[in-house]
């Protein structure tokens, strides 16, 4: 297991807004790492006058990036439409794969998530 340890020094910060910022703070990192599929077993904050400080322990020592599938058009659509689904995504024709759906047969493609 891995930890991840980020600490921010600053100007002084005042007491009254040292609880709220560190709670945002790791706040938004658990959104963050629960967005991209991270796990933690316990995470918290802490402050000082001038340092915030998160910690996640229990981290995945590897993180799997899971590939994203795209619906592009239906299969018998016009070619201008599969071309503008292809530059749009920036790919090339033979990345793209027929999937049938219960609407029909789709082009599909996949994907790295974007970071």
């Amino acid at each position: 297991m891995s930890e991840f340890f980020l600490e921010l020094f600053s100007e002084e910060i005042p007491a009254g807004l040292q609880k709220n910022l560190r709670e945002k703070l790791l706040e938004n990192f658990q959104n963050f790492f629960e967005k991209k599929l991270i796990k933690s077993k316990k995470s918290f904050s802490l402050s000082t006058p001038n340092r915030l400080t998160i910690v996640f322990e229990g981290l995945d020592k590897q993180i799997k990036i899971k590939s994203e599938e795209i619906k592009g058009p239906k299969i018998n659509t016009p070619d201008q439409a599969l071309e503008g689904f292809i530059r749009s995504n920036k790919i090339e024709k033979k990345d793209l794969y027929e999937n049938k759906t219960e609407k029909g047969k789709f082009y599909f493609t996949k994907q790295n998530p974007k970071h």
